[in-house]
Parts: structure tokens; C-alpha cells; sequence
């Protein structure tokens, strides 16, 4: 069961404790992509300009997209109930644009999903089907973008070299293993950091046994496209190897002091041989520019502040301190006084930034969005949709100004214009979560404050409509298959809801298919 936690715009999903290590090696499911091209080893070219890598073709089968797609929603749907997860929209929309730049320069289709778990280990993975992960602790452990970037272009590169669909039957079977406990390390670390390492280190164990040069093979070709992926999107490959390094120097800290890591470093076997690799072959590539590094810089700091800002990481004392020389640590030091209701240290605070964004456009649309928390915590919900608004006309791309926005115009009983901004991200992307939360909580206004009966009925239904889509994507089929059975009740029993029950019963099949499904 998952309880739903919403104060002002973040709804914060937090898993109940539950049988975490039901994800064990036996139900493994190997990583597999959906390109159709592989690379070729990247050179740097005569007239040491960039180019961009040939490509030959190596394509897969429908049957084989499709497995590969159902698989990859599985594994999601597995993530999402057994993690805590950071739900934060701009945060989210920040790591999931870069990861789709980092994926498009080497696969044809989209991630499925870009996930970030709620977690201060330093870990990161590629699941079936283009579900790409990140733990919290990763981005606090990172010192820029292009740190960041190196993480997430190294798991691009797994899936994209279908790393664990090549190899002997035996290297395969030990893939498997290997990739079940990954996840299940996943599942347990929301419950015990220990019993995580402890499920990581037994299931590596005997994958390694069999596997340990083929895995280290492939460390090295993912860290080697890694770096030709960085560079063409623009990031500094040298940060590869010296954020590979700081992880090095980690676990060495807790080897001494006898702790378990379960980190991208016991995921990703690092070695001196490797990491000398990875930094003479970084050497190779051109810099990035001054401008862009400066850009992704200013980026980098609000994302780091608001990641400890919203995981309660910084004290008072150290966003002040830190507002000194960073614009991220001021509007993360605004948003901590307004939850303290301090509001006229937050106004004097917005003041000061607003002045600052007139000349750095980089501010917007976070500053807009954090200001828009500040008005949410004196319930000032028109003036945050209007501040939205504006930025919303400007963006109107962006997912996450459209989950702001619909928030508080959901709370300003603006249904319909909310629901207009939902309903393309569902669309777009049916395994969005927050956005079947918001279609929920819209037509539970509707039903609650309508004086039509026929209509607050339909609304009901399309409520527990939408709630069983938010439980299906979280792995909880059985929740899902009670709200789906009480729309249908409900639709039978009134004459002008029957038209409801074909859409009802698609959804109820969708969901038992789904709990059937076995990797």
C-alpha cells in the first residue's frame, strides 16, 4: 500500500514497507535495447573536429521491440512499488531531459522512463526496455552536469550495446542473476541499506564467478561510447573518469571501515586498469566550451539545492552560508523559510532572485516554480497560477509547469483548465503517475462540489478510473482490479454511464494482463 503525502505542489509517494526481496535473482530479466543500429568505436578524426560515428545495421524483430517494451514495464511497474522515489516534477524534467539528449545520439527509440529513487547511496542502472535510473546520492555526490551526465551516458551505453543479450548461454544465465539482484537490491534498500548490500553482494557473487571478464569487458566499451555520447551532446567526457575515481575513493572508505556499498561501484566493477583507461582515453576527446560548461553549471546548482532541499539535507545554517555564492542554495533557503512561515524572509529572498533573473534567464522557470511553493504555503493559489501561467505560455513543452499549474488550479476548482493541461501528458506517456494523480484529484472536485448528480457520477467513475491507473503502474494489480470493479458497478447501475463499462472492462483485462506477465 502506498501513502500519498501533499503539502502545497510536491506529492511525495512513500511505499509502506512490503516484501521487498519478492525481486530476487530467479525472476531476472536481462537489460535488451530497442535500437537498431550498434556503434562503431569512436576516433578522433584528422582535423580534430567531432563527427559523429558510423553506423551499421543490426535490427531487432517486432516480436523482439515487443518483448523488450513488456518487459521494460514490468520492470517499472516493479520499481515504482518496492522505492521510494523523488517525485519532484523539475527535478525530474532535469534528468529526464538529459537523458533523452544522451540516448538520441545513439538509439532510435525514447527511454521508456527515467526514474530517480530517493536514496543517498551512489547507484545508478539501465532496466529492460530503456528504464533508466538514478539514486539522489548520485547527484549529491557529483560536483557538476557533466558528472552527472557521465553516470547516465555509461548506462545509455549498456542498453545501447545490448550488453546482456550477447555472449554463451552460460555468460547469459549470469547476467540474469546479476540484473535480479541488482533490482532487488533496489527493492530492499528502501527498507535495509545492509540487506541491500548483503542481496547486491550474493547475487554478484555467483555472476562473477562465471561472468567477471565479460562484465569488465563491457564496463570498459560502455565508459569508451559513454565519452563519444558526452561529447556529441555537448558534457565534458573528462568528467567520466574523475567522477569514477570519487566513487573509487568511496568504497574504499567503506571497505575500511567494513561497510556494505551497495553502489554503482559493486554494480559497475571498477579497477585501477580501467580507471587509467578511462582517464588517457578522456585526454583524446576536445573540451567542452567555457559557455556551455557555464551553463550546465548554473543548472547544477539549483538541482543540487533543491535535491537537498527537498530531501531535508541542508539546515539553516548551511543554506545560508552556501546563499552566499549560490543562486540554488537561495531558493532553496526561500522555500525553507516559507515551510518555517517565514514569509517575508522568503519575499525578501524572491525579491533578490528576481532582480538576478532579469539578466541570467537560466533562473527561469525554477524561480517562478519555487515562488509558487512560497504562495501555495499561505494559500495563495491564484497568484501561484498566475505566476505559473506565464511561464507555462512561454514552455508550453514542459511537464512539469503543467503539473504546477494544474495543482493549483485544481485548488482554485478551475477543473477544466486543468484537465486540458493532464490529459496530453497521459497521451504522451501512460505511465506517468503524477499526471493520473491530478486527473483523479480533478474529477474527485468535480464530484465533490457539482450539484448534478448524473455528472458527479461520472466524474466517481473516471476518479477510480484514474486511481487504478496510478496503481497499476506501481505494481499494486490487485488495488487496481477493486477501483476498476467499483467504476464498473457503478457504471452499470445508471442508464448514461453504460457507454463507460467497454473503457472499464479494455482497463480491467490491461490490468490482469499485466499481473500475469512474468520475465
Amino acid at each position: 500500500m502506498i501513502a500519498y503525502h501533499t503539502k502545497g505542489f510536491r506529492t511525495v509517494l512513500r511505499p509502506v514497507a512490503r516484501a521487498a526481496l519478492l525481486l530476487t535473482a530467479a525472476s531476472a530479466c536481462t537489460i535488451v535495447s530497442a535500437e537498431t543500429r550498434a556503434w562503431q568505436p569512436w576516433q578522433m578524426p584528422e582535423d580534430n573536429s567531432l563527427r559523429v560515428p558510423s553506423l551499421q545495421g543490426d535490427g531487432l524483430s517486432f516480436a523482439d521491440r515487443r518483448q523488450n517494451q513488456v518487459m521494460g514495464e514490468w520492470a517499472l511497474r516493479t520499481i515504482n512499488g518496492h522505492t521510494k522515489m523523488l517525485h519532484d516534477p523539475w527535478v525530474q524534467e532535469v534528468i529526464t531531459n538529459m537523458t533523452w539528449r544522451l540516448n538520441s545520439e545513439v538509439r532510435q527509440q525514447a527511454p521508456l522512463a527515467t526514474v530517480i529513487i530517493d536514496n543517498p547511496n551512489i547507484n545508478a542502472f539501465a532496466a529492460p526496455g530503456g528504464v533508466i535510473g538514478i539514486n539522489t546520492g548520485t547527484i549529491l555526490a557529483a560536483d557538476s552536469m557533466d558528472e552527472l551526465a557521465s553516470v547516465i551516458a555509461h548506462e545509455v551505453a549498456h542498453v545501447s550495446q545490448r550488453h546482456y543479450e550477447h555472449g554463451d548461454d552460460a555468460r547469459r544465465q549470469a547476467m540474469l542473476m546479476q540484473i535480479g539482484g541488482m533490482l532487488a537490491a533496489i527493492a530492499a534498500s528502501a527498507v535495509d541499506g545492509d540487506a541491500a548490500a548483503a542481496v547486491m553482494m550474493g547475487s554478484q557473487t555467483a555472476a562473477m564467478n562465471n561472468a567477471m571478464a565479460f562484465s569488465r569487458s563491457n564496463e570498459r566499451e560502455a565508459d569508451r561510447i559513454g565519452m563519444d555520447i558526452m561529447t556529441q551532446a555537448g558534457y565534458d567526457p573528462r568528467a567520466m573518469p574523475r567522477f569514477f575515481a570519487k566513487m573509487s575513493q568511496n568504497s574504499e572508505l567503506n571497505q575500511v571501515k567494513n561497510q556494505f556499498l551497495p553502489s554503482f561501484v559493486r554494480s559497475h566493477p571498477q579497477s585501477t586498469e580501467r580507471l587509467s583507461d578511462a582517464q588517457s582515453r578522456a585526454q583524446q576527446y576536445p573540451s567542452a566550451s567555457l559557455s556551455q560548461q557555464a551553463r550546465h553549471q548554473v543548472l547544477f546548482d539549483m538541482l543540487y539545492w533543491r535535491v537537498q532541499q527537498l530531501g531535508s539535507e541542508a539546515s539553516k545554517t548551511a543554506l545560508t552560508t552556501a546563499a552566499n555564492n549560490s543562486t540554488g542554495a537561495k531558493m532553496a533557503l526561500m522555500l525553507w523559510h516559507a515551510e518555517h512561515q517565514d514569509f517575508a524572509a522568503a519575499n525578501e529572498l524572491y525579491q533578490s532572485l528576481k532582480a538576478k533573473a532579469a539578466t541570467q534567464s537560466e533562473l527561469e522557470p525554477l524561480l517562478s516554480i519555487s515562488y509558487a511553493e512560497v504562495l501555495s504555503e499561505q494559500q495563495q493559489w491564484d497568484k501561484a497560477a498566475e505566476l505559473l501561467s506565464v511561464q507555462q505560455r512561454t514552455y508550453p513543452e514542459r511537464r512539469d509547469l503543467r503539473l504546477y499549474l494544474a495543482e493549483a488550479l485544481i485548488e482554485t476548482s478551475r477543473v477544466n483548465e486543468a484537465s486540458a493541461l493532464l490529459k496530453p501528458l497521459i497521451q504522451a506517456k501512460p505511465t506517468d503517475r503524477a499526471a493520473w494523480q491530478a486527473l483523479q484529484r480533478v474529477h474527485e472536485k468535480i464530484a465533490k462540489t457539482t450539484s448534478d448528480a448524473a455528472l458527479a457520477n461520472i466524474a466517481t467513475i473516471n476518479a477510480l478510473r484514474y486511481r487504478s491507473h496510478d496503481q497499476l503502474w506501481s505494481g499494486r494489480y490487485d488495488a487496481a482490479l477493486v477501483s476498476l470493479t467499483q467504476a464498473q458497478r457503478l457504471a452499470t447501475a445508471a442508464s448514461n454511464t453504460k457507454s463507460l463499462l467497454p473503457i472499464i472492462n479494455q482497463d480491467i483485462k490491461n490490468v490482469k494482463t499485466a499481473k500475469d506477465y512474468q520475465p
